[in-house]
């Protein structure tokens, strides 16, 4: 998206609105919102059966607007829309705002999606359809259909968001209640047009944005969003994103919302997490993580744990509940500090994290100031979170109290949390939010989304000095050849594996019972025999493996067998049986690739054989892999300690494992777009420095043949 034409729509200097009524309407609310924001640009109206809407003039046609509009909001409905934005365009007008639904959500108006695309796609900038507009509140433009709150605060923050109404719950009560300062408000709906990613860019290139909340129901261009975000990053601003109908049913829902397939959330994850972006897990936190983001300081030493001062025990045990299921440890005191602190508490009150100053921390003006003065003195640096009531028309002690939280932070440079046990209560006291405010000490509602919001905190620092130091990883080249859409050959498959150095164990293929019989006299080992035919995984589900065969006799009979049982199954197609010497280890792993079509290929790992399925616990990180991926990958899963010897049992060879898995990203990466999905399972897994082997592999082509729904090849 050209920056001029996106500057033509958010910050323009003449603004038409289509279908404004003297009788309300969406039209008529975009012009008295533009008029009472303050917009010192030209405002038309056009509407053939009035004269003047809300005292602006009104035109009876887009041909008659006088020259040089520089954006229509179009409030008529989706028939009408694309006649009115084809006129635009061949007038000139370089933006629009289409407010209107019916281009393509549920499986309607389709047809009229494709014009709207094309008008994008000769240069015009397009915010919409189905959406509310967009706020600019540094330019003072308010092209938007919907309630605005007053007073309009300008300030660092911009919110885009897919929802009009999801940015808006956000958007309103952070504005008018806890006073935080906007830049930008966008409903970017369908995005037939600019896209998320577009309006993301815009705000990075803004230098009085510093942190940017995205709510997304299905990314358009997430190549682009990875570009930008290495660029937010080198400006030291802030990317935090919200998805929206993560569940099945919601999946469902944004379907029929907004005609956008959602990716697999794993994979937006793992994306998200290699661009530095914080994904927020609910919308509350979300909430929370904006006021976060936009005061608190940005502190490259800040620690991951948590102190929390409180002047309720109950509340304070709540708090550490909280933190411990958002993953946060409780800092824990140095002995000096606990000296420093019993020398000040009440003797009921305690000196051990959290810390329960009692009915003092309120009642007490002098006990807080050397709380605060015990705990900055010492050396690490965790978050101190203290609770306070902000409610409006509440007693003068907790203005006080606001007070010495904001004097502690302002002297100290820590970073200092004010929240209020519940988001109920009422308004908000203006004067105990400024004064917190100033010393850059955000305020959260709710114990629950407050304490889950301060892990974003260590993570936003992460994601910067990642990005400071990254090093790309070294990637290989390893394309299979002879890939078509009915599969890889197993040989060819094989090899390519191999010469990617992913370790797998030999095998060879029979196609009769005396070849089967003679491979296994040939290696002289017991061995598994396999059914080998396309769209067969579970393989033992449906009796097509038998292991430890270790006489001709017992070959023989296994290849009837799965042979039998593989016809049985309704794989009626002629195919090889596989041989493989049985392999043996202290644990079984599984690690795959899928291709995602929109955020490419992703690495997943997890415990193997059936525990992939049955305990889904899987890991999953964007291709390539660097050695420290793939460390904490294998370490991540829940259970990690069968794989590092629990219970004095042997320790795994972890470094071979995670040589695989980082060689396993260098080859998907190697061969984007030539398959969508790639299955190493089972691993197994040798003791310490006896390395690891792969011994089953299903590959899932992106066209299947015609004779299968997917073709696979098993090793």
């Amino acid at each position: 998206m050209r920056t001029e034409t996106m500057t033509s729509l958010l910050e323009p200097r003449s603004i038409a609105v289509i279908g404004a009524s003297q009788r309300g309407g969406r039209g008529a609310n975009v012009i008295a919102n533009l008029r009472d924001c303050g917009f010192n640009g030209s405002i038309f109206a056009v509407n053939p059966r009035y004269d003047e809407v809300h005292g602006f003039k009104c035109f009876p046609t887009i041909g008659d607007l006088p020259p040089g509009v520089d954006c229509i909001v179009v409030a008529v409905g989706a028939d009408a829309a694309c006649e009115v934005l084809d006129q635009a365009h061949a007038k000139g007008i370089p933006a629009a705002v289409v407010l209107a639904a019916g281009f393509g959500e549920g499986g309607f108006g389709e047809a009229r999606a494709p014009r709207l695309k094309s008008l994008a796609e000769k240069g015009m900038c397009i915010c919409g359809p189905n959406c509310f507009g967009f706020i600019n509140l540094k330019a003072r433009v308010a092209a938007f259909s919907g309630p605005i709150p007053r007073p309009l605060r300008p300030g660092s923050v911009a919110i885009v968001s897919q929802s009009g109404g999801l940015g808006a719950s956000a958007f309103t009560p952070l504005m008018a209640d806890r006073q935080l300062g906007f830049a930008y408000f966008v409903s970017s709906g369908n995005q037939l047009g600019a896209t998320i990613e577009d309006f993301v860019e815009y705000f990075i290139d803004d230098t009085d944005v510093s942190v940017i909340a995205i709510i997304i129901e299905a990314l358009k261009n997430p190549q682009k969003l990875a570009r930008i975000a290495r660029k937010a990053h080198a400006r030291q601003k802030s990317l935090l994103l919200y998805q929206a109908g993560k569940s099945a049913a919601g999946q469902i829902m944004i379907r029929c919302h907004t005609g956008a397939l959602a990716g697999d959330n794993a994979v937006l994850a793992a994306f998200l997490r290699r661009c530095g972006i914080v994904q927020v897990a609910n919308f509350d936190e979300f909430v929370e993580a904006i006021e976060l983001f936009a005061v608190a300081p940005y502190d490259e030493n800040i620690a991951d744990d948590v102190v929390v001062v409180s002047g309720s025990g109950g509340n304070a045990a709540i708090a550490t509940d909280v933190l411990e299921e958002a993953g946060l440890a409780l800092a824990e005191f140095e002995p000096a500090t606990r000296e420093r602190l019993r020398a000040v508490q009440p003797d009921f009150g305690g000196v051990t994290n959290p810390l329960d100053c009692t009915g003092a921390m309120y009642d007490d003006p002098t006990l807080v100031p050397k709380v605060f003065e015990a705990l900055v003195a010492e050396r690490r640096r965790p978050v101190i979170a203290a609770s306070v009531s902000v409610r409006a028309g509440g007693n003068e002690n907790m203005r006080q109290l606001a007070a010495k939280i904001a004097d502690a932070a302002q002297t100290s440079g820590r970073t200092f949390v004010a929240f209020q046990y519940t988001p109920l209560g009422g308004p908000l006291d203006a004067e105990m939010i400024q004064a917190l405010h100033a010393a850059r000490v955000p305020v959260l509602l709710g114990i629950g989304g407050a304490m889950r919001a301060l892990r974003y905190l260590p993570m936003r620092r992460n994601y910067r000095l990642r990005a400071a130091n990254a090093a790309a990883p070294e990637t290989a080249s390893h394309a299979i050849p002879g890939v078509n859409a009915a599969g890889a050959d197993f040989l060819t498959l094989r090899k390519a594996l191999m010469s990617a150095r992913i370790p797998i164990v030999e095998a060879a293929l029979a196609y009769s019972e005396r070849e089967a019989v003679e491979l296994q006299r040939r290696l002289a080992l017991p061995v598994a025999v396999k059914a080998e035919t396309p769209g067969l995984l579970h393989k033992s589900d449906v009796g097509c493996v038998r292991l430890g065969c270790a006489s001709e006799s017992q070959v023989a009979q296994a290849y009837r067998e799965v042979i039998h049982n593989a016809r049985k199954a309704g794989f009626k197609t002629a195919a090889p049986v596989l041989i493989q010497p049985m392999v043996t280890g202290i644990a079984e792993a599984y690690a795959g690739v899928i291709d995602d079509p929109l955020f490419g290929p992703a690495v997943c790992f997890g415990l193997g054989g059936i525990f992939v399925e049955v305990l889904s616990d899987v890991r999953t990180e964007m291709a390539p892999l660097t050695r420290d991926d793939a460390i904490a990958m294998i370490r991540g899963v829940k259970g990690a300690k069968l794989l590092t010897g629990a219970r004095s049992g042997k320790a795994g060879d972890i470094e071979a494992l995670a040589d695989l898995l980082v060689r396993l990203g260098q080859f998907a990466l190697a061969n984007r777009g030539r398959f969508r999905a790639l299955d190493l399972n089972p691993i197994m897994i040798k003791p310490q420095g006896e390395g690891v082997v792969a011994v089953d592999i299903a590959v899932e082509m992106l066209e299947p043949s015609p004779t299968s729904s997917a073709a696979h090849a098993a090793l």
